[in-house]
């Protein structure tokens, strides 16, 4: 038992607006300004240095001045590979942008990558690209370890159907369309499609040696995300991985839309933490926004509409110190296990673990609160301490589920699934109120 710390979530959240200050929401950092400026078409004035080809990009590689601009000429960028090295600053990036609006697209083998300080890669196509080896990265931000690429800004890009045109190549041959690397970097209004293979549309595993990764996910849209096997690692968005422990980011995920995205059970999988996820549409799709090696996250006005499919899910939790808050659960079906409940919390074998603390499976779920939720017409509600088991014997701590709404789905206790106990502890960690529920 945490005393203290029940104490201290207890003390904060006596009214339902009021956030435990265990959330480090002061990690965040502010929208980048620019990003309203590009959207309005305003590249600035600075010498323009024109690109015709892959060779001529390389070229140019580390010798534009901050507030130069590299310009692509022509339309198809066919089997274009290049790295591209730049340095602007804050007032004056570097930018990189079709010479025409819409009019560049990469095709056959192509892959990319960016790295240094203050770009900003404005409206690029990458359709069709085909992947003949294992471990392929289309648009790679940061050029391994050494060369990361921060404080940079990357608008409206389009990756459609890229992968093989192989069927036995998609569990096999690991892709990524967009891998991350660095600090304060931003994806936004960008599209995800089509994607088959095994390996993440957007993945930002790895975190910064020093600093906050602090990387923002703004209003872009993914979609038609089929299953292809029951594999680990189809997920859309990954930010860390377990061998990191759950090391703090101050990273935001807001104002996305993932669509019929079907490829495992973890469509977003969060190893880091003090991490938000706000204002974001899960539509129809088979999988859960999971916690999975997190603290202090954030969950905040999300629409998670399984539009009446079987196995789609909300939320998965392990670790402590999240909020839920202003969420709506609606239409979620026939859940094949209880990844797919509309909220779960995870049995573990570890009591928690942080930047310095010793690596489990899975950290116990503790001092949680779920408040101002909108529950309709699903056919689960919460499930608590599933999978429980010899190696994952410590239940969740101190859940607090409060002012919730639960329409269509019969009167009755929030929690419809609360594992076995042998000493009979868990129902008095598990704190509901003033929850209604209508017809």
């Amino acid at each position: 038992m945490r005393a203290a710390l029940c104490l201290c979530l207890w003390s904060l959240c006596v009214m339902a607006d009021e956030l435990p200050k265990t959330l480090r929401l002061d990690l965040q950092r502010p929208v980048d300004p620019r990003l309203a400026k590009i959207e309005s078409g305003d590249f600035g004035s600075g010498e323009v240095h024109v690109a015709r080809a892959a060779v001529e990009v390389r070229a140019l590689s580390g010798k534009l001045k901050p507030g130069d601009q590299l310009v692509l000429a022509g339309t198809a960028w066919k089997d274009a590979r290049f790295t591209f090295e730049g340095r602007g600053t804050a007032e004056e990036p570097i930018i990189i942008r079709p010479e025409k609006p819409g009019s560049v697209s990469f095709t056959g083998e192509s892959a990319v990558t960016f790295h240094g300080e203050h770009l900003i890669v404005h409206d690029l196509a990458f359709q069709g690209v085909t992947v003949s080896k294992n471990n392929e990265v289309l648009f790679r931000v940061g050029n391994g370890e050494a060369k990361p690429a921060n404080h940079c800004l990357f608008n409206r890009l389009r990756f459609e159907n890229c992968g093989s045109t192989n069927p036995a190549d998609w569990p096999k041959l690991h892709l990524w369309l967009m891998s991350m690397r660095g600090r304060g970097n931003t994806v936004s209004n960008s599209t995800f499609s089509g994607f088959k293979h095994i390996g993440q549309m957007l993945g930002a595993a790895e975190l910064p040696k020093d600093g906050l990764q602090q990387l923002h996910v703004l209003n872009n849209r993914f979609l038609d995300r089929p299953k292809i096997d029951d594999q680990n690692g189809y997920e859309i968005i990954q930010i860390g991985w377990s061998g990191s422990r759950a090391a703090a980011t101050g990273s935001l995920i807001q104002g996305n839309i993932f669509e019929r995205c079907d490829g495992e059970n973890e469509l977003i999988t969060l190893k880091a933490s003090d991490i938000v996820v706000r204002k974001n549409r899960f539509i129809a799709s088979q999988g859960v926004l999971c916690l999975r090696t997190a603290r202090r996250v954030f969950v905040q006005d999300n629409l998670f509409d399984g539009q009446g499919r079987e196995n789609t899910g909300g939320v998965r939790l392990q670790g402590d110190g999240h909020v839920l808050i202003g969420n709506i659960f609606r239409n979620l079906k026939k859940p094949k296990d209880y990844y797919a409940w509309p909220i779960s919390l995870m049995a573990a074998d570890v009591e928690t673990y942080g930047e310095t603390d010793a690596l489990g499976g899975y950290g116990r779920s503790h001092d949680i609160l779920i408040t101002r939720n909108r529950f309709e017409h699903c056919e689960k509600r919460i499930a608590v301490g599933i999978y429980a088991r010899k190696e994952y014997p410590l239940l969740p701590e101190n859940i607090v589920v409060r002012e919730n709404v639960f329409a269509g789905m019969g009167d009755g206790s929030a929690f419809n699934y609360i594992a076995p106990d042998p000493i009979g502890e868990l129902p008095k960690e598990l704190h509901e109120s003033k929850n209604t529920f209508e017809p």
